[in-house]
């Protein structure tokens, strides 16, 4: 029997309908670089070349076991290459199954696609967030102020400091849990992000059940 959740009540009858998308493939392959954000846009843009004229298109980073091994993650059944879109662009994305993609560690086959509609959520974290400045005071202000510019108000907690490689250097951020945030502003985060880099997987979020987790994540 499903326990009783306002929060889920609300959400069902709430009207207002996102403009983005998540659209989740299914992968066959081996292990993915830990940091793979850049190689995987390039492979994914490679077969996409329009999501990088999108620059609110966000491909979410791939969350898979370490090796134990390497710098890598395992793939399993369970590991997903999820691609956050506007809706006129879904349909585009299937271009991308049965296709073939190496952001590093070996051929990886991308497999059939699912569409998941956004769900507007109290509760939202990104597993990193690259607002311009690794010192923590600093990423917080500037993630206050860009929370702002979108009239998007609730609580605000930083975790794990983070940071990617890319051609242009090393970039550096937090993981970003955001709490008690209304339905349409969640869904504005979610459709819009945060930050810079939403092609390499930073500033995309997802609902989250708890902000006990955010210090983990």
């Amino acid at each position: 029997m499903r326990m009783y959740s306002a929060e889920w009540e609300a959400i069902k009858e709430f009207e207002h309908v996102a403009r983005f998308k998540d659209v989740q493939f299914d992968l066959i392959g081996l292990e993915i670089p830990e940091d793979h954000g850049h190689a995987l846009h390039e492979e994914v843009a490679r077969h996409l070349p329009w999501i990088r004229n999108v620059p609110e298109a966000g491909i979410h980073p791939i969350h898979g076991a370490p090796s134990g091994r390497n710098a890598n993650l395992v793939i399993n059944r369970r590991v997903k290459l999820v691609l956050r879109l506007p809706l006129e662009r879904i349909a585009d994305a299937r271009a991308l199954e049965d296709k073939t993609i190496d952001p590093g560690a070996g051929r990886i086959v991308v497999g059939a696609m699912k569409e998941k509609s956004l769900m507007p959520f109290a509760t939202l974290y990104s597993h990193f967030v690259d607002v311009g400045t690794t010192d923590e005071v600093g990423f917080i202000a500037e993630a206050r102020r860009l929370l702002d510019e979108m009239e998007i108000a609730g609580g605000l907690i930083p975790g794990k400091q983070r940071k990617m490689q890319t051609p242009d250097g090393v970039i550096g951020g937090y993981s970003l849990m955001l709490h008690d945030i209304g339905m349409r502003q969640s869904l504005t985060l979610q459709e819009r992000g945060l930050g810079r880099h939403r092609g390499y997987g930073c500033g995309i979020f997802i609902p989250h059940k708890s902000i006990k987790e955010v210090g983990g994540g």
